[in-house]
């Protein structure tokens, strides 16, 4: 999920509108951003494979400690911290909280397959971008209309504006079964 995560900042913000969008994102995508740094320096690994060219469906991931679940614990802890740390309400902490735990749920729906600690470990969640893109792609582009639903709802949008939202967050998912 990639704009998945990103369409719950819309709920959040509807939620807290004084939360600033820098720390919506930063919250939802801490573990993403902790998996980037990680690829980096060599920790965890995304190798794109296959012989039409690399997909989602054919890259290889092990991301140990930046989307298994023990680690997760410690990213939702932070996230809450540096929302706290930055804007000293608890509510924005809790928010930043619900918003990378919700990141990590989301996987598990539809994303690659995690452990609970390593590779060696229990797996969980559904792996469907290996197994079954279409479906991830689907949930993301579900999970986005229904949270466009909820952050329009009840507020004045340009037509063009909430075209542009259900656009972006309920049809650009599919985008990826040709990237």
């Amino acid at each position: 999920m990639i704009l998945g995560h990103a369409a719950t900042t819309l709920v959040a913000k509807r939620a807290a509108p004084d939360m600033p969008w820098w720390l919506l994102l930063v919250s939802v995508f801490l573990i993403d951003i902790a998996m980037f740094t990680f690829v980096a320096l060599g920790i965890e690994t995304m190798e794109p494979t296959g012989a039409d060219g690399p997909t989602l469906a054919t890259n290889v991931t092990q991301m140990t400690f930046s989307h298994d679940l023990v680690p997760q614990i410690g990213w939702t802890l932070l996230a809450g911290a540096i929302a706290f740390a930055v804007t000293r309400q608890r509510m924005f902490a809790l928010i930043a909280m619900a918003l990378s735990l919700g990141h990590w749920l989301g996987d598990l729906v539809a994303g690659y397959g995690h452990h609970v600690f390593g590779p060696d470990s229990h797996p969980i969640g559904t792996d469907w971008y290996h197994l079954n893109l279409p479906a991830a792609l689907t949930f993301e582009a579900a999970l986005g209309v229904l949270c466009v639903l909820v952050f329009t709802r009840g507020r004045t949008f340009s037509p063009g504006a909430r075209l542009g939202l259900y656009g972006l967050f309920g049809v650009l998912p599919f985008a990826f079964l040709v990237i």
